[in-house]
Protein backbone atom coordinates (compact mmCIF):
# COMPACT_ATOMS: atom_id res chain seq x y z
CA UNK A 1 0.00 0.00 0.00
CA UNK A 2 1.81 3.20 -0.93
CA UNK A 3 1.08 5.87 1.46
CA UNK A 4 1.26 9.49 0.86
CA UNK A 5 4.51 10.44 -0.33
CA UNK A 6 5.92 13.84 1.76
CA UNK A 7 8.68 14.66 -1.04
CA UNK A 8 5.95 13.96 -4.19
CA UNK A 9 3.13 15.75 -2.23
CA UNK A 10 4.84 19.08 -1.36
CA UNK A 11 5.87 18.72 -5.47
CA UNK A 12 2.25 19.47 -6.32
CA UNK A 13 0.06 20.70 -3.46
CA UNK A 14 -2.04 23.87 -3.74
CA UNK A 15 -1.87 27.24 -2.16
CA UNK A 16 1.68 27.85 -2.71
CA UNK A 17 4.61 27.77 -0.35
CA UNK A 18 1.80 28.27 2.48
CA UNK A 19 0.10 25.33 1.45
CA UNK A 20 3.71 23.50 1.17
CA UNK A 21 4.36 24.74 5.05
CA UNK A 22 1.44 23.75 6.45
CA UNK A 23 1.59 19.56 4.54
CA UNK A 24 4.99 19.52 5.56
CA UNK A 25 4.22 20.89 9.00
CA UNK A 26 0.80 17.85 9.12
CA UNK A 27 3.92 15.15 8.13
CA UNK A 28 5.90 16.21 10.28
CA UNK A 29 3.86 15.80 13.41
CA UNK A 30 4.39 19.81 14.55
CA UNK A 31 0.68 20.21 15.60
CA UNK A 32 1.17 23.63 17.19
CA UNK A 33 2.84 25.20 13.43
CA UNK A 34 -0.38 23.45 11.84
CA UNK A 35 -2.66 25.39 14.39
CA UNK A 36 -0.51 28.71 13.47
CA UNK A 37 -0.71 28.03 9.73
CA UNK A 38 -4.63 27.52 9.72
CA UNK A 39 -5.20 30.43 12.46
CA UNK A 40 -3.45 32.64 10.53
CA UNK A 41 -5.29 31.92 6.78
CA UNK A 42 -7.87 29.76 7.51
CA UNK A 43 -8.72 29.41 3.10
CA UNK A 44 -5.52 26.77 3.33
CA UNK A 45 -8.22 24.50 4.89
CA UNK A 46 -8.36 24.01 0.81
CA UNK A 47 -4.54 22.24 0.77
CA UNK A 48 -4.74 19.30 -1.15
CA UNK A 49 -3.29 17.26 -4.27
CA UNK A 50 -5.41 17.98 -7.19
CA UNK A 51 -6.50 14.32 -8.48
CA UNK A 52 -5.88 13.79 -12.41
CA UNK A 53 -7.60 11.49 -14.59
CA UNK A 54 -6.84 9.51 -17.64
CA UNK A 55 -4.38 9.58 -19.77
CA UNK A 56 -2.59 11.35 -16.98
CA UNK A 57 -1.11 9.83 -14.04
CA UNK A 58 0.46 10.60 -10.51
CA UNK A 59 3.07 9.14 -9.15
CA UNK A 60 2.32 6.51 -6.89
CA UNK A 61 2.09 8.52 -2.80
CA UNK A 62 1.19 12.23 -4.70
CA UNK A 63 -2.48 12.30 -2.92
CA UNK A 64 -4.24 13.48 -0.80
CA UNK A 65 -5.65 16.31 1.38
CA UNK A 66 -4.76 17.77 4.69
CA UNK A 67 -6.73 14.80 6.65
CA UNK A 68 -5.01 12.38 4.68
CA UNK A 69 -1.84 12.87 4.89
CA UNK A 70 -2.73 12.90 8.75
CA UNK A 71 -4.34 9.33 8.40
CA UNK A 72 -1.70 7.96 6.30
CA UNK A 73 0.91 8.58 9.55
CA UNK A 74 -1.83 7.78 11.79
CA UNK A 75 -1.83 10.48 13.85
CA UNK A 76 -4.80 10.87 15.53
CA UNK A 77 -3.72 13.87 17.70
CA UNK A 78 -3.20 15.38 14.00
CA UNK A 79 -6.46 14.37 12.62
CA UNK A 80 -8.46 16.41 16.08
CA UNK A 81 -6.52 19.43 15.59
CA UNK A 82 -7.21 19.88 11.86
CA UNK A 83 -11.37 19.27 12.87
CA UNK A 84 -10.95 21.18 15.60
CA UNK A 85 -10.09 24.48 13.25
CA UNK A 86 -12.49 23.72 11.04
CA UNK A 87 -11.24 21.47 8.08
CA UNK A 88 -13.98 19.58 6.96
CA UNK A 89 -14.40 16.02 7.58
CA UNK A 90 -15.00 15.04 4.31
CA UNK A 91 -11.83 17.05 2.90
CA UNK A 92 -10.69 19.04 0.11
CA UNK A 93 -10.46 15.41 -2.07
CA UNK A 94 -13.86 14.11 -0.64
CA UNK A 95 -13.27 11.15 0.62
CA UNK A 96 -9.97 9.90 0.95
CA UNK A 97 -8.89 10.50 3.92
CA UNK A 98 -11.81 8.28 5.03
CA UNK A 99 -10.75 5.52 2.25
CA UNK A 100 -7.05 5.59 3.69
CA UNK A 101 -8.56 4.94 7.32
CA UNK A 102 -10.05 1.95 6.03
CA UNK A 103 -7.61 0.78 3.77
CA UNK A 104 -5.12 0.87 6.83
CA UNK A 105 -7.78 -0.78 9.29
CA UNK A 106 -7.53 1.98 11.56
CA UNK A 107 -11.26 1.83 12.38
CA UNK A 108 -10.72 4.57 15.08
CA UNK A 109 -9.52 7.39 12.53
CA UNK A 110 -12.69 6.43 10.49
CA UNK A 111 -15.21 6.06 13.33
CA UNK A 112 -13.51 9.43 14.12
CA UNK A 113 -14.17 11.11 10.51
CA UNK A 114 -17.69 9.74 9.55
CA UNK A 115 -18.92 11.33 13.21
CA UNK A 116 -17.60 14.76 12.05
CA UNK A 117 -19.37 14.37 9.16
CA UNK A 118 -17.27 12.42 6.69
CA UNK A 119 -19.74 10.44 3.65
CA UNK A 120 -19.93 7.25 3.99
CA UNK A 121 -20.99 6.52 0.56
CA UNK A 122 -18.68 8.56 -2.39
CA UNK A 123 -19.62 11.91 -3.59
CA UNK A 124 -21.08 11.80 -7.05
CA UNK A 125 -18.86 11.14 -9.61
CA UNK A 126 -15.72 10.19 -6.94
CA UNK A 127 -13.74 6.87 -8.20
CA UNK A 128 -13.06 6.51 -4.26
CA UNK A 129 -15.60 3.57 -2.86
CA UNK A 130 -14.52 3.24 1.09
CA UNK A 131 -16.63 0.21 0.92
CA UNK A 132 -15.24 -1.01 -2.26
CA UNK A 133 -11.98 -0.66 -0.12
CA UNK A 134 -13.68 -2.89 2.60
CA UNK A 135 -14.63 -5.13 0.47
CA UNK A 136 -10.90 -5.23 -1.33
CA UNK A 137 -9.29 -5.71 2.33
CA UNK A 138 -12.51 -8.58 3.18
CA UNK A 139 -12.82 -5.94 6.37
CA UNK A 140 -16.37 -6.75 7.43
CA UNK A 141 -16.13 -4.65 10.54
CA UNK A 142 -14.96 -1.51 8.24
CA UNK A 143 -18.20 -2.39 6.04
CA UNK A 144 -20.55 -2.49 9.38
CA UNK A 145 -18.86 0.74 11.02
CA UNK A 146 -19.84 2.21 7.20
CA UNK A 147 -22.91 0.56 6.96
CA UNK A 148 -23.98 1.88 10.50
CA UNK A 149 -22.91 5.89 9.67
CA UNK A 150 -26.18 5.28 6.67
CA UNK A 151 -24.00 3.86 3.74
CA UNK A 152 -26.42 2.86 1.09
CA UNK A 153 -26.27 -0.86 1.17
CA UNK A 154 -27.97 -0.64 -2.29
CA UNK A 155 -25.57 1.89 -4.32
CA UNK A 156 -24.85 2.24 -7.41
CA UNK A 157 -21.86 3.20 -9.92
CA UNK A 158 -22.12 5.57 -12.80
CA UNK A 159 -22.57 1.84 -14.80
CA UNK A 160 -25.55 0.74 -12.88
CA UNK A 161 -23.43 -1.75 -11.16
CA UNK A 162 -24.84 -2.39 -7.04
CA UNK A 163 -21.68 -2.06 -4.61
CA UNK A 164 -22.61 -5.59 -3.58
CA UNK A 165 -22.44 -6.50 -6.98
CA UNK A 166 -19.04 -5.43 -7.01
CA UNK A 167 -18.39 -6.87 -3.31
CA UNK A 168 -19.25 -10.67 -4.64
CA UNK A 169 -16.88 -9.85 -7.99
CA UNK A 170 -14.02 -9.74 -5.61
CA UNK A 171 -15.39 -12.62 -3.67
CA UNK A 172 -15.37 -10.78 -0.55
CA UNK A 173 -18.14 -12.43 1.03
CA UNK A 174 -17.81 -11.44 4.51
CA UNK A 175 -18.42 -7.95 3.51
CA UNK A 176 -21.23 -9.49 1.02
CA UNK A 177 -22.69 -11.03 4.32
CA UNK A 178 -22.70 -7.37 6.20
CA UNK A 179 -24.35 -5.25 3.24
CA UNK A 180 -27.12 -8.01 2.74
CA UNK A 181 -28.08 -7.71 6.42
CA UNK A 182 -28.56 -4.22 5.73
CA UNK A 183 -30.54 -4.63 3.09
CA UNK A 184 -28.71 -4.87 0.24
CA UNK A 185 -30.79 -6.89 -2.20
CA UNK A 186 -28.91 -10.40 -3.79
CA UNK A 187 -31.45 -10.63 -6.86
CA UNK A 188 -30.88 -7.03 -7.63
CA UNK A 189 -29.87 -6.99 -11.72
CA UNK A 190 -26.49 -4.82 -12.12
CA UNK A 191 -25.16 -3.68 -15.80
CA UNK A 192 -24.70 -6.65 -18.03
CA UNK A 193 -27.74 -8.72 -16.04
CA UNK A 194 -25.44 -9.47 -13.73
CA UNK A 195 -26.97 -11.25 -10.05
CA UNK A 196 -24.84 -10.65 -7.15
CA UNK A 197 -26.60 -14.16 -6.07
CA UNK A 198 -24.95 -15.84 -9.07
CA UNK A 199 -21.60 -14.48 -7.91
CA UNK A 200 -21.93 -16.04 -4.52
CA UNK A 201 -23.16 -19.68 -6.26
CA UNK A 202 -20.30 -20.06 -7.98
CA UNK A 203 -17.73 -22.13 -7.09
CA UNK A 204 -14.47 -20.19 -5.55
CA UNK A 205 -11.79 -20.10 -4.35
CA UNK A 206 -11.74 -18.35 -1.06
CA UNK A 207 -8.97 -16.68 1.38
CA UNK A 208 -10.61 -18.06 4.68
CA UNK A 209 -12.38 -20.54 6.18
CA UNK A 210 -14.29 -17.22 7.55
CA UNK A 211 -15.00 -16.14 3.96
CA UNK A 212 -15.67 -19.90 3.42
CA UNK A 213 -18.61 -19.77 6.07
CA UNK A 214 -19.56 -16.46 5.17
CA UNK A 215 -20.54 -18.12 1.52
CA UNK A 216 -22.44 -20.85 3.23
CA UNK A 217 -24.77 -18.89 5.43
CA UNK A 218 -25.57 -16.60 2.07
CA UNK A 219 -26.16 -19.71 -0.26
CA UNK A 220 -28.87 -21.01 2.87
CA UNK A 221 -30.58 -17.75 3.03
CA UNK A 222 -30.65 -17.38 -1.22
CA UNK A 223 -32.92 -20.91 -1.80
CA UNK A 224 -36.08 -19.94 -1.17
CA UNK A 225 -39.21 -21.59 -2.72
CA UNK A 226 -39.95 -20.05 -5.53
CA UNK A 227 -36.95 -18.77 -6.93
CA UNK A 228 -34.41 -19.84 -9.28
CA UNK A 229 -31.95 -21.63 -8.31
CA UNK A 230 -28.97 -22.39 -9.48
CA UNK A 231 -29.47 -18.75 -10.14
CA UNK A 232 -29.03 -17.56 -13.63
CA UNK A 233 -25.72 -16.55 -14.86
CA UNK A 234 -25.73 -12.72 -17.01
CA UNK A 235 -26.39 -14.37 -20.49
CA UNK A 236 -29.35 -16.19 -19.48
CA UNK A 237 -30.76 -12.93 -17.31
CA UNK A 238 -30.33 -10.92 -20.71
CA UNK A 239 -32.23 -13.74 -22.82
CA UNK A 240 -35.18 -14.18 -20.15
CA UNK A 241 -35.21 -10.00 -20.44
CA UNK A 242 -35.70 -10.02 -24.16
CA UNK A 243 -38.13 -12.64 -24.26
CA UNK A 244 -40.12 -10.75 -20.87
CA UNK A 245 -39.34 -13.86 -18.47
CA UNK A 246 -37.83 -11.68 -16.05
CA UNK A 247 -38.29 -11.23 -13.26
CA UNK A 248 -39.74 -15.69 -13.15
CA UNK A 249 -43.32 -15.15 -12.06
CA UNK A 250 -44.26 -15.62 -8.57
CA UNK A 251 -40.53 -15.34 -7.47
CA UNK A 252 -41.07 -12.29 -5.80
CA UNK A 253 -38.08 -11.32 -7.09
CA UNK A 254 -37.25 -7.05 -8.19
CA UNK A 255 -37.89 -6.03 -11.90
CA UNK A 256 -34.72 -4.96 -13.79
CA UNK A 257 -34.12 -1.43 -13.30
CA UNK A 258 -35.59 0.75 -15.84
CA UNK A 259 -31.87 2.26 -16.45
CA UNK A 260 -30.79 -1.29 -17.43
CA UNK A 261 -34.05 -2.25 -19.54
CA UNK A 262 -32.59 -0.01 -22.64
CA UNK A 263 -29.00 -1.89 -22.85
CA UNK A 264 -29.91 -5.58 -22.01
CA UNK A 265 -32.93 -5.71 -24.63
CA UNK A 266 -35.99 -6.31 -22.03
CA UNK A 267 -39.23 -5.79 -22.13
CA UNK A 268 -40.89 -3.12 -20.14
CA UNK A 269 -44.26 -4.25 -18.18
Amino acid sequence: MQLPDQRLVLKAVTNGQAGRDLAAAIFEGDGAAVRTLLTNDPALRSTHVPPVSYPDFAPDGQYGDLLTFAVGRCDRAMVDTLLDLGVPAEGAVPGSALDLAVRLNDLALAERLLAAGAKPDPAPGSSIVPMLTAGREGNPEAARLLLRHKADPNWRDASHTGILQSVVDMDSMQVAEALIEAGADPWALSAGGALPARGIFEPLRLRSAGEDAARARLIARLQKPGVPWPPPDAATVRTMLREGRWPPPGSGLPPAPAELLVGLGGVRH
